[in-house]
């Protein structure tokens, strides 16, 4: 699942100078390339799991952490080394990748179903609900606008389950809840990677999720990768390299810009994958679940402006689970 960039809680420091106007641009063009990278793999997501298709989510979610696995240890380089050892024994590390295990397969699993406008939307829900379980994890604040704006939240987000009409939440399917619970388990795994960050590397933390996402898939999903056709294998390998090609292309992006910007311009994803989900699949969205969605994209941005308004300091960024965040 592709969600927003999650944040380090590392001490702040002053803000860097600004960036030439140069850098912006090819900030804002990384940033964009990263939006349309996780947009493609959704859709090819929902393509090759649809209706007839061999792949299932579970062989998707294998392939694309298959692939995230041979990324990181061949091409990723941070500025700390990737570690393997502690993914395999630093309880903060595996607690990371279950939680990126279950947060992402449930995402996969109700894109299908919900669609992938409406999973992706959902997913993204995992930026409202981080604050609140930061607060008791890890003793962060929560303002009193921040918290307007998560319960302004929550009022989209019950008018987006809605799978039928009548009082709120009395038509919400178990596919819905399945969705929303992925959505708390990626904010959860966004606040370890909050703590984690402080020992170890980017490429280390995304290593231990693809990992841990591996083994149970290669044991549940693994025996049926020989039934897929050579295609299959094709655009689900080319699946998982947009995926990979976004979270990085989504770090690069945030090392340039400011978190507004950046988050800014993420919230593109969850619109252009319902845009395609409505012109390649004939989606569709009632007026209420359109209004929800708006709400909660409104209290997103809203939520990212906050976090940026209480001093001119920046924090790290780290990649997504990508929320629907995917990885």
């Amino acid at each position: 699942m592709h969600t927003p960039p999650e944040r380090s809680i590392a001490p702040r420091t002053p803000s860097a100078p600004l960036a030439p106007s140069a850098s912006l641009r090819r900030g804002i063009w990384v940033m964009l390339a990263s939006v349309l990278g996780f947009s493609f793999n959704t859709l090819l997501l929902r393509h090759l799991t649809g209706p007839g298709r061999a792949a299932t989510p579970e062989l998707a979610l294998l392939f694309r952490s298959a692939v995230g696995i041979a990324v990181v240890l061949l091409a990723f380089r941070g500025r700390r080394p990737t570690e393997i050892r502690p993914v395999f024994f630093d309880r903060g590390l595996i607690l990371r990748g279950f939680t990126g295990l279950l947060g992402t397969a449930a995402y996969y699993v109700t894109v299908p179903s919900l669609g992938v406008g409406r999973a992706t939307l959902i997913s993204t829900t995992y930026f409202v609900f981080a604050p609140m379980i930061a607060v008791f994890a890890l003793g962060e604040v929560l303002t009193w606008r921040r918290g307007l704006w998560i319960a302004v939240a929550f009022v989209g987000i019950v008018g987006l389950v809605q799978s039928g009409g009548g009082a709120p939440l009395e038509f919400v399917g178990g596919e819905e809840w399945l969705a929303l619970a992925g959505a708390v388990l990626a904010a959860w795994s966004v606040v370890l990677v909050r703590s984690l960050t402080a020992r170890y590397s980017i490429g280390t933390i995304y290593l231990a999720q693809c990992v841990w996402i591996v083994l149970p898939l290669a044991v549940i999903a693994g025996p049926h990768v020989t039934e897929l056709a050579t295609s299959d294998w094709l655009l689900l390998t080319i699946a998982a390299l947009a995926a990979s090609f976004g979270q990085l292309a989504m770090n690069e992006g945030y090392r340039i810009l400011s978190v507004t910007t950046g988050a800014s311009i993420q919230m593109l994803w969850p619109v252009l994958t319902s845009l395609g989900g409505i012109y390649f699949f004939h989606e569709a969205f009632a007026l209420v679940q359109i209004l929800g969605a708006v709400v909660i994209l409104l209290a997103i941005w809203r939520l990212t402006l906050d976090q940026a308004r209480p001093t001119k300091l920046t924090t790290p960024n780290l990649p997504g689970p990508d929320l629907p965040k995917p990885l």
